[in-house]
């Protein structure tokens, strides 16, 4: 009985810090999206439980035992999951980059009508400064257009790095994509149409940290072999960003072929 205390108690706590979360990075400008109102319906559902999860186990146990017996297993595999997921993305935030590589995709992550994003210039100003230090390397910058945005993500990265003293001759532009899925299959199309490309040759990738496990086996999943260069998601968005991913990996391993 003390456990199933504590246990209704710890629900409420993490209930009531998740729905506190969506407030707190809504209210410093994060946005309305998938990865800010998770924690709040995560939250939420687990606010209920504490409240009145006894009584519905009680229920379940006198008139659906096997219900029962199948939501207790459905937990364990959810948390299971999820656990593994969340190792995999940490464990995915930095590779070993090799001496010589000849090409660089940096993927797309939202624009402010045709200004970069805080998350996009860290990519492509990260991707500016391999560049810079790599003259035969060429880029992929891939993203299309989005709501709230008046260009390509692509066509605004090419801007960026071409005021910066990039040559146009070494920029690919993907502008059609609208998931990291088709990021890479795009950008393999593209790749495919140079002549001196070899897609077993190392390519780097740019993307947040937590982004970069499902980035790498999408650039995999494609014919690519992905090296991650990580940049780092501000501390106040990323409980958020890695809940969110956790839902969009499983997505993308059942569906995104």
């Amino acid at each position: 009985m003390l456990n199933r205390k504590w246990f209704s108690r710890l629900c409420i706590l993490v209930g009531i810090v998740g729905i506190l979360d969506t407030i707190i990075v809504v209210g410093l400008n994060g946005g309305i999206n998938l990865g800010t109102v998770l924690p709040a319906g995560v939250g939420s559902l687990l606010l209920l439980w504490g409240i009145f999860g006894d009584g519905v186990k009680t229920h379940l146990r006198d008139r659906f035992p096997f219900l029962r017996r199948l939501i207790r297993w459905g937990i364990v595999l959810l948390v299971s999951s999820f656990v593994l997921i969340e190792g995999l993305l940490l464990w995915n935030t930095k590779d070993s980059v090799p001496e010589q590589v000849e090409y660089l995709i940096i993927l797309g992550a939202g624009l402010n009508g045709d200004e970069l994003s805080w998350t996009l210039w860290e990519r492509v100003d990260k991707g500016l400064r391999i560049l810079e230090k790599n003259p035969q390397m060429k880029v992929v910058v891939s993203g299309g257009q989005g709501p709230g945005e008046t260009i390509p993500e692509a066509e605004a990265m090419a801007r960026y790095l071409k005021e910066h003293g990039i040559s146009s001759k070494r920029i690919l532009l993907e502008d059609q994509s609208t998931s990291t899925a088709e990021n890479f299959r795009y950008s393999r199309t593209l790749l495919d149409q140079v002549e001196d490309f070899n897609p077993a040759e190392p390519l780097l990738v740019i993307t947040s940290d937590f982004h970069m496990f499902r980035s790498k086996v999408l650039a995999q999943r494609n014919g690519l072999n992905p090296v991650g260069v990580t940049c780092s998601t501000p501390w106040y968005i990323r409980p958020n960003s890695y809940l969110r991913e956790y839902f969009a990996v499983v997505k993308s391993i059942l569906f995104d072929w």
